[in-house]
């Protein structure tokens, strides 16, 4: 049996698409790693739904509420049929203790994740200025 296939077995379920994972207030209920499909990070700003990211196969999300033990800070959609892994707060949380490598790669991907905030912040003050 493949890896893949036997982390699906272990940690992976298959969502269809239209699927809420999480939405902003809500606790932590582990990390996701999409195996096959697509998954959109959006926040709502009033009536409006502003994306973040859409991640595909390899990304990962969900960890910044596992981490600073606050709340969801975005929603999650499945935007096709997925499949994904879900890594519970206490094997994410062990992961960080014994894995350095995997904790240098969640930093650099939290660090990807804050510029394209700051991108997005800066298009709608653009956007507002100019209005």
């Amino acid at each position: 049996m493949k890896e893949e296939e036997r982390l699906f077995k272990k940690f992976g379920q298959l969502f269809p698409a239209g699927t809420v994972l999480f939405e902003e207030g809500q606790p932590c209920s582990g990390m996701f790693i999409i195996q096959e499909g697509k998954v959109r990070l959006y926040k709502k700003v009033g009536v409006q739904e502003i994306t973040i990211d859409v991640l595909g196969s390899g990304d990962f999300f969900g960890e910044m509420a596992c981490l600073t033990g606050k709340p969801r800070s975005t929603n999650a959609i499945v935007e096709e049929d997925s499949k994904i892994l879900i890594v519970q707060p206490e094997v994410l949380e062990g992961l960080f203790r014994k894995v350095s490598g995997m904790s240098l790669k969640i930093l650099g991907h939290l660090a990807g994740r804050l510029e394209k905030a700051y991108e997005i912040i800066e298009g709608l003050v653009q956007r507002q200025e100019g209005t």
